[in-house]
């Protein structure tokens, strides 16, 4: 080999390159059960869950683990009160975080008679957000 020559690696400009993501269909996620996240609630905020009562977060854990038994399918099948509902975001009147944004649908779930859980869906991700009552008008 000469001294300061270099070779160079031949490339093809017909690479036959792939991702692994062209290889497998996006997965549904309406046929996977739910995963809960508390990531965006703000702990000990106005309504957040660990300011409500015992008894209350009691119910919110019974309707969590409720709807974790079924998939997300199943939970859109069910009606407004057992599953979620698409609530505006204009109708809340709690002070509602960045995250939510007119493009992003607001999920509510009943836990008891007033109370509700306020969150959004990515994927198969539910993220509670909010808690309590009266944190929307009718």
């Amino acid at each position: 080999m000469a001294k300061g020559k270099e070779f160079k690696r031949p490339t093809s400009k017909k690479s036959k390159r792939f991702k692994v993501d062209d290889l497998e269909p996006s997965p549904n996620y309406d046929l996977y059960k739910p995963i809960f996240s508390f990531r965006y609630m703000k702990y000990q905020g106005p309504c957040c869950i660990s300011t409500r009562r015992k008894d209350k977060k009691s119910l919110i854990i019974d309707t969590l683990l409720r709807l974790s038994q079924l998939t997300w399918r199943q939970i859109i099948n069910l009606p407004r009160e057992q599953g979620f509902e698409k609530m505006p975001i204009y109708r809340f009147n709690v002070p509602l975080p960045s995250v939510f944004t007119p493009e992003v649908p607001i999920l509510v779930a009943r836990y008891d008679k007033s109370g509700r859980l306020a969150g959004f869906r990515n994927k198969d991700i539910y993220h509670v957000v909010l808690a309590g009552r009266n944190l929307y008008s009718h």
